[in-house]
C-alpha cells in the first residue's frame, strides 16, 4: 500500500543539475552492459533464442526503472531542509541496484519453460531475494548519510510495486502461486490510477493517515514471493500462504481508497 497520495513537483523552475543526469547514464550503460553479458553467458547455456528472449525482458525492465528514476530527479532534495543534491548518493544507487535486480528478474518470464534446465530456476530466486533483501538498507544509508529525499522515498515505492509485479508474474508461471495473487500486483497500479482519475476530474484526494501496517503488509508480500521463487518449496504451501497473505493487503487498499477519497476518516484538507 502506498505512503503518501501527495503529488511533489520539487522547486517551481527548478532544474536538475545536469552531474545528477550523468549519473544516471553511468548507471544506465552499466546495467545494460551487465544485461548483455548475462544474455551472452545464456546464449552459451541455452542457446541464442533463450538468452535474446532474457536479454529483451531484462531491458525492457531496466529500462522502466531508469525512466522512473529519471521522471523524479528533481525530487533529489533533502526531505528535513529542501537542501538540492547534485549527485544520487549511495542510498539512491543501492534503490537502483534493486531495480536491476528485478529488470534482471523480468527476463525469465520471456524463457518460459524452462524445463531443459531446470537449475536455471534458481537464478530469478537469488535475483529477487537480493532485491528483497537490499530493501530498508537504501533509507538506513540515507539516514546515515543525511541524504533522504523525496526522490529516494518514492523510488524505493514504485521499484517495491515493480517487483511485486514481475516476480509474482514468474511464480504464478511456475506454478508457486495462484493466478488470483496478481491482484496484489496491480493493486498499487489502480490505486495510483484512481488517484490520477480524481485529480483530472477535480474531485479532492485526501491524505493517507499514518499507518506502520502498511510497510509491514508489503514486506510480508516481498518476503512471501522471495520464498515461493526457490524450486525446493513445494507449490502446494506457497499457494495456500499466496491467498492467505493477499487477503489483508487487498483490504487495505480498499481502505485506503476509501480516506483518499474522503469516504472515510475525519475531513481533512485535501491533498490535490
Amino acid at each position: 500500500m502506498p505512503d503518501s497520495t501527495e503529488p511533489f513537483t520539487g522547486l517551481p523552475g527548478a532544474s536538475v543539475p545536469s552531474q545528477l543526469h550523468r549519473d544516471l547514464v553511468q548507471i544506465a550503460l552499466l546495467g545494460a552492459g551487465a544485461l548483455l553479458a548475462g544474455a551472452l553467458a545464456l546464449w552459451v547455456v541455452e542457446g541464442p533464442v533463450t538468452g535474446g528472449r532474457w536479454l529483451v525482458g531484462g531491458l525492457a525492465g531496466w529500462a522502466f526503472v531508469l525512466w522512473q528514476c529519471h521522471g523524479r530527479l528533481h525530487l533529489n532534495v533533502s526531505t528535513v531542509d529542501n537542501r538540492s543534491f547534485t549527485r544520487l548518493g549511495a542510498a539512491n544507487r543501492i534503490t537502483l541496484l534493486r531495480g536491476f535486480l528485478i529488470s534482471a528478474t523480468a527476463g525469465f518470464p520471456a524463457m518460459l519453460p524452462l524445463q531443459a534446465n531446470a537449475g536455471l530456476l534458481y537464478i530469478p530466486a537469488v535475483l529477487y531475494t537480493v532485491a528483497a533483501a537490499l530493501d530498508g538498507l537504501d533509507g538506513f544509508v540515507a539516514r546515515r548519510q543525511q541524504q533522504t529525499t523525496r526522490l529516494g522515498t518514492e523510488l524505493d515505492t514504485a521499484l517495491d510495486a515493480f517487483g511485486l509485479l514481475i516476480a509474482p508474474l514468474f511464480a504464478v508461471f511456475t506454478g508457486k502461486l495462484p493466478a488470483v495473487y496478481l491482484l496484489v500486483s496491480v493493486a498499487y497500479y489502480l490505486f495510483q490510477w484512481g488517484i490520477r482519475w480524481r485529480q483530472q476530474r477535480g474531485l479532492p484526494v485526501y491524505g493517507l493517515p499514518p499507518s506502520e501496517m502498511r510497510r509491514y503488509l508489503a514486506g510480508a508480500q516481498m518476503v512471501l514471493v522471495a520464498l515461493a521463487l526457490w524450486p525446493p518449496l513445494p507449490g502446494v504451501v506457497t499457494q495456500w500462504f499466496g491467498i492467505a497473505l493477499m487477503i489483508p493487503l487487498l483490504l487495505g487498499f480498499c481502505r485506503d481508497w476509501l480516506h483518499v477519497s474522503g469516504q472515510l476518516g475525519a475531513r481533512r484538507e485535501p491533498t490535490a
